[in-house]
């Protein structure tokens, strides 16, 4: 988590955006009860032994700054129940307040989620130390249609002054969903897993285009970087896509060839069984071609994942990207819930970068075009210039997906 030391000042959120609409349900039945069979499937995916439990939410300790209704109940992820909190609003704010400061000094924050209302919708956490006017703040949009249990890594984002992480006063979670909808989720397994040395970002690419190769190639490779590649099968050898020996080339550069496969669209348009078909498939693909260690890793095409995605990712992947926002700790511990960030606006991604400079986080923007029909070749190169050397860290080491689970 670093030292927190921050002369941003007061940093406004500004959320990358990217996920689609808000307003999607999941398929799930959404029983999670906890019963003589043990907690569901999508509870024991949310499961980790990484770190330590900061809380297990068998007593709730936690109050109300709203309206909020904060309850214990009997769907949980480990023990006998989670705390669920609902509103009417659109807003829902609460709070941990402990006895005695908590030390969460070079820690990263995770948590397991469940959210009926809003799903897709956008929560942030907050660490004040030592008094209100120090905070970092984590504000993470949660996939679009996913309303059974998983794993938030909390990325931070934006924050204030100096905060004091030996001297952490409140932690509050905050809650929003679209005007005239209503909050209603769950929160299990808060806990702290230790932060690394450094910090990392994964440079990812989508689609194959010709200019990944062409422009983006050369100019990490000045730099001695490596990137990701999001490929599609089907796109591949097309007009102003990539081909097979390019991406072998690239792979031989230290590259990862990734699963990314758009040519199907929204995925969540589709049941269980065809969603299987097309990701085992571009899987596959990949591997049967030379790209066995790449293709192992999943980015979500139009950052669209719903219950369904999530499960077949879940068997089929080692990790999955999906649109979030925000940073995650290193390694995450929601290994198919892992946040990216829109990396083709040169200002919006200013504070995700630098705050997992800061932190010693993992930050993972996403590029299409490079050039004129996209990112300027100028403001990428200004986005590697602030990557690699900034006042606020030590600068990002770029790394590969396969690489943050070889690494850590």
């Amino acid at each position: 988590m670093g030292d927190g030391n921050d002369t941003n000042g007061n940093d406004n959120d500004d959320n990358n955006s990217g996920n689609g609409s808000n307003n999607d349900s999941g398929t799930g039945n959404g029983d999670d009860n906890n019963n003589d069979d043990g907690p569901s499937e999508a509870a024991q995916a949310a499961q980790t032994e990484y770190g330590e439990v900061l809380d297990d939410f068998e007593s709730v300790n936690w109050y109300a700054l709203r309206d909020e209704q904060v309850n214990p109940d009997g769907q949980a992820v480990t023990g006998s129940q989670s705390m669920l909190v609902e509103t009417d609003s659109n807003v829902s704010t609460v709070a941990l307040a402990p006895s005695s400061p908590l030390d969460l000094t070079d820690q990263y924050l995770s948590a397991a989620v469940k959210v009926t209302s809003p799903v897709g919708g956008r929560l942030s956490m907050h660490v004040r130390a030592p008094n209100g006017d120090n905070y970092v703040t984590s504000a993470r949009t949660l996939p679009s249609g996913v309303d059974e249990w998983f794993r938030v890594d909390f990325g931070y984002t934006v924050g204030y002054g100096g905060p004091d992480f030996s001297e952490v006063q409140e932690i509050r979670l905050e809650m929003v969903a679209p005007d005239g909808e209503s909050i209603e989720y769950r929160v299990d397994d808060l806990r702290t897993t230790p932060a690394q040395d450094e910090s990392n970002v994964i440079l990812a690419f989508y689609g194959g285009l010709e200019e990944h190769y062409e422009t983006v190639f050369p100019m990490l490779e000045e730099r001695g970087w490596v990137g990701t590649l999001g490929i599609s099968q089907d796109y591949l050898n097309t007009s102003g896509r990539l081909n097979i020996e390019q991406l072998r080339e690239m792979r031989d550069a230290g590259w990862d060839v990734c699963s990314y496969p758009m040519h199907a669209g929204d995925l969540t348009q589709y049941g269980a069984e065809e969603q299987r078909r097309i990701v085992e498939n571009n899987r596959d693909y990949l591997a049967n071609r030379g790209f066995e260690d790449g293709s192992q890793h999943f980015f979500t095409p139009r950052n669209r994942m719903n219950n369904d995605l999530l499960n077949v990712l879940r068997d089929t992947h080692e990790t999955a990207y999906v649109f979030g926002g925000c940073s995650s700790g290193i390694p995450p511990t929601g290994r198919h819930t892992i946040s990216a960030i829109s990396g083709s606006s040169y200002q919006s991604t200013r504070k995700p970068i630098l705050r997992a400079d800061i932190h010693n986080q993992v930050v993972v923007p996403y590029f299409e075009h490079i050039g004129e029909e996209g990112m300027s070749v100028e403001e990428f190169e200004m986005q590697l210039d602030r990557i690699e050397d900034n006042s606020y860290g030590a600068g990002l080491e770029p790394i590969t997906p396969t690489q943050l689970l070889e690494n850590y």
